[in-house]
């Protein structure tokens, strides 16, 4: 088990080939609709996320975001600072879990609860 991605607004764990933990470490501040590329830059480390590079006012919820607001794809977020906040989400690229046997699953199962465990205070 590896982690493959590291960032203050999302984490990604390859459990095994085709099966991915996520952690979500962020809070939304709403909705946002951004119709221009040239207002926003691109954010390496977390596919998905952009930053603003100005002030920004969403005609349909008639709200500001300022310069510098993340993006992550159509929803402004902050990173999130209480680990009990976080949210688990199980991938897998197959659309189920399969293993020869019992103790084969019971280790998958151990290498999810030990990387969510990382995240406890």
């Amino acid at each position: 088990m590896e982690k493959i991605q590291s960032h203050a607004i999302k984490d990604i764990w390859r459990v095994r080939e085709g099966l991915l933990l996520e952690v979500h470490k962020f809070k939304t501040l709403g909705h946002c609709w951004i119709r221009s590329k040239k207002s926003v830059k691109q954010i390496r480390g977390c596919k998905g996320l952009t930053e603003l590079k100005e002030d920004y006012c969403d005609s349909y919820t008639k709200k500001t975001f300022p310069k510098g607001t993340l993006i992550y794809n159509t929803v402004p977020v902050e990173p999130e600072t209480n680990k009990d906040d976080f949210k688990f989400e199980i991938k897998s690229s197959g659309g189920s879990v399969y293993s020869k046997n019992a103790e084969e699953m019971k280790k998958i199962l151990s290498d999810i609860e030990k990387a969510i465990n990382t995240y406890e205070q």
